[in-house]
C-alpha cells in the first residue's frame, strides 16, 4: 500500500466517522471526553452576575490579526453571538471591548444581525485603545468604573492579556481566559484558574452550543489521532526491522 493510498483511506475513514457519529449523537448521547469544567464555571458565574445585576466584561482581543496567530481574531468572532445570546439580558449587562476597529465592525454586524428580530437592540461595544498597551490602559480604566461579576478574555493578545486578567481577579470578578499567544497563555496559567490553552481555545463554539455535529467532530478527531499515532509507531517498528 502506498502513502497516497493510506492518505485517501484516512480521509474516507474520517468522512464515515463524521457521518456515523453525527447520526448517533443526533438521536441520543453526548461525547463526555471533551467536557471542560472551566467553561461550565464561566457560564455559571456569568449567569449569576446577570441575575445580580452585575456587569459582565468580555474582551475580544487587542488586535484582529497577527502574523504568528492569524486565526485568533476569528476565534473571538466565532464566540461573539453565543456569548450575547446566553440567557436574557445578554447584551444589556455585557460590555464588549476590542482594540481593533475592523474587529469592532465585525462584532457589531454579527450582533445586530443576530438581534435584529430579537428582544434586545442594546450593544455595549467599546474600543479602549487602538494599540496593545493603549488597550490595556483603557481596559484597566473600565474595570474601575464598575465591579464586574464576570470577565472573559478571548481573541488575540500579547503579554498584556495576563495583566488585564490579574487586575480582574483583584477586583473580585470571576475570570476566564481562552486566548492569546503561547507566551500569554503561559503567563495566564500562573494567574487564572479557569483557562483553556492550545487547541482547546478553538473548541469554544462547540462548548457553548453542544450541537451533534460538534460532538461528532470531536470524537472523530480523537479516533483518527489515536489511529495515526498507532500507524506511526507501527511504521517506525517496520522501518527498524528493515521491512520498510
Amino acid at each position: 500500500m502506498t502513502w497516497n493510498a493510506i492518505g485517501w483511506t484516512i480521509i474516507g475513514l474520517a468522512a464515515l466517522l463524521l457521518l456515523f457519529f453525527r447520526l448517533l449523537f443526533g438521536r441520543r448521547g453526548r461525547y463526555l471526553v471533551r467536557e471542560q469544567p472551566a467553561v461550565h464555571a464561566f457560564l455559571e458565574h456569568r449567569e449569576r452576575a446577570i441575575e445580580r445585576g452585575e456587569k459582565c466584561l468580555i474582551s475580544l482581543g487587542d488586535r484582529f490579526w497577527s502574523r504568528a496567530y492569524p486565526a485568533l481574531g476569528l476565534q473571538s468572532l466565532s464566540v461573539t453571538s453565543k456569548l450575547a445570546s446566553l440567557g436574557p439580558g445578554g447584551l444589556e449587562e455585557q460590555f464588549l471591548a476590542t482594540g481593533s476597529g475592523e474587529l469592532a465592525l465585525f462584532v457589531r454586524q454579527i450582533l445586530q444581525g443576530d438581534y435584529r428580530d430579537g428582544y434586545s437592540m442594546a450593544l455595549n461595544l467599546v474600543v479602549p485603545g487602538p494599540t496593545p498597551y493603549a488597550f490595556m490602559a483603557g481596559f484597566l480604566a473600565d474595570l474601575h468604573l464598575f465591579n464586574p461579576g464576570s470577565v472573559g478574555l478571548f481573541g488575540n493578545y500579547g503579554t498584556t492579556g495576563a495583566v488585564n486578567m490579574e487586575a480582574a481577579e483583584k477586583k473580585g470578578a470571576h475570570s476566564f481566559a481562552a486566548a492569546g499567544s503561547v507566551s500569554t497563555q503561559a503567563a495566564l496559567f500562573l494567574t487564572t484558574r479557569d483557562l483553556l490553552i492550545g487547541e482547546e481555545v478553538y473548541l469554544l463554539p462547540g462548548l457553548f452550543d453542544e450541537l451533534p455535529e460538534n460532538q461528532a467532530t470531536w470524537i472523530s478527531e480523537d479516533i483518527l489521532r489515536v489511529l495515526l499515532i498507532a500507524l506511526l509507531v507501527i511504521a517506525a517498528g517496520l522501518k527498524m526491522v528493515g521491512i520498510l
